[in-house]
């Protein structure tokens, strides 16, 4: 493992510490399920990055999210205006974490792939925080916005489906 890519894990693994810790302080007493599947999800982020299984940087980085939104379950949380940070600093812990897998860290393109990752999130963030402030609004349903909802979800599954196909080209 390069410098880079230690320094990439190192900046992952302590925003996977905090994606881990935030879920539980939602409520009055940590919730023992939700801190388990959070370490858990931890656990196998670092095994991913400590090159013993990079396989499992997935697994874990998606029990980190199942662990945020059983939170909002948990806790009965109806609609959390932070919850675009926190898809932000997951979409950040996943990229670090791939850059010290992949050793992509510290390469020649490390700034451009930053830069790209960086405006992604403020993307991400923004847009976020404009559907959040969208569900606030008081508005009858119907068909238009089913059908805008519909698209939305089309449009999204079509983009995931191209970069899944351009990423084995």
């Amino acid at each position: 493992m390069t410098a880079a890519s230690a320094r990439a894990a190192s900046g992952g693994l302590l925003v996977g510490a905090g994606l881990t810790v935030y879920p539980l302080l939602g409520g009055e007493a940590v919730s023992p399920p939700l801190a388990v599947v959070g370490g858990v999800g931890l656990l196998l982020y670092l095994l991913a990055v400590g090159g013993l299984w990079p396989g499992g940087l997935g697994v874990g980085v998606g029990l980190l999210a199942a662990e945020y939104l059983a939170s909002l379950y948990v806790w009965g949380v109806r609609l959390d205006v932070t919850a675009p940070i926190y898809a932000v600093c997951l979409f950040a812990c996943a990229e670090l974490g791939w850059l010290a897998v992949d050793g992509g860290a510290g390469g020649p393109r490390w700034p451009a792939r930053w830069f790209a990752t960086a405006g992604l999130g403020l993307a991400a963030a923004t847009l976020g925080w404009g559907l959040v402030i969208v569900a606030t609004v008081p508005l009858a349903g119907g068909l238009v916005f089913t059908a805008i909802g519909v698209v939305a979800a089309l449009a999204a599954a079509t983009t995931v489906a191209w970069l899944a196909r351009s990423a084995n080209e």
